[in-house]
């Protein structure tokens, strides 16, 4: 009987060793084993509803760079002869297409009509293109500043590129050259301050009506 006993007593120690060990092995492999992978499955981009809205009647643009005190200082004369202050409209910030902004002040006039310089200074540059066709650049006094005169229906017959040029000095007339529009001749003027390289074609733009529509 007690020789019984011990061999169901060692049978069961036997059983809850092993199921131990088991127990022990499965934790161990469980804890080892790498968590299942996450694919991401990329959803179907879905575009935003395009809302058609009307823009604020007092909706403010980028504004253009204002004239300086030394600019206006300068009380610019009118680069064309006789034109009626009063005619003047902004126009820096108007769309010129292909992502180019004006930068510049239209003055209508009768083809023909003198074109004068603004200001003292020296005629840098005489310029032919498509866009702006007959050109002048011109540099004041200081070099600080190019004033820029387009579409000239032609230049001034006793000017040279290089000559100095006073205040007022015609060195052209009103015209549609380059991409104006024939029917519409004009002087399409613009200011730029010159930069360290003092490059007649390069220049941050000032807005010229605020130059002009002060005086």
């Amino acid at each position: 009987m007690r020789t019984f006993g011990i061999i169901l007593a060692t049978a069961i120690l036997t059983a809850l060793a092993t199921s131990a060990a088991w127990l022990f092995l499965y934790e161990r492999t469980d804890r080892a084993a790498p968590p299942p992978q996450m694919v991401d499955t990329p959803a179907t981009a879905i575009p935003p509803e395009e809302i058609a809205t009307d823009p604020p009647e007092d909706i403010v643009f980028s504004p253009s760079p204002s004239a300086t005190p030394e600019l206006m200082a300068k009380e610019l004369t009118l680069p064309v002869a006789g034109y009626d202050l009063s005619d003047l409209t902004p126009q820096f910030d108007d769309s010129r297409g292909e992502g180019r902004a004006h930068q510049a002040l239209d003055f209508m006039a009768a083809r023909g009509t003198p074109v004068r310089a603004v200001d003292d200074g020296v005629l840098v540059k005489f310029f032919d293109s498509d866009q702006g066709g007959t050109t002048i650049y011109q540099f004041d006094p200081t070099e600080s500043w190019v004033y820029y005169y387009a579409h000239l229906d032609s230049r001034a017959d006793d000017i040279e590129e290089g000559d100095a040029v006073r205040r007022g000095q015609v060195i052209g007339t009103v015209g549609s050259t380059g991409n104006a529009d024939d029917d519409a001749p004009h002087l399409h003027f613009a200011i730029e301050r010159l930069g360290p390289e003092k490059n007649w074609w390069q220049g941050e733009a000032v807005d010229p009506y605020q130059v002009f529509a002060v005086q």
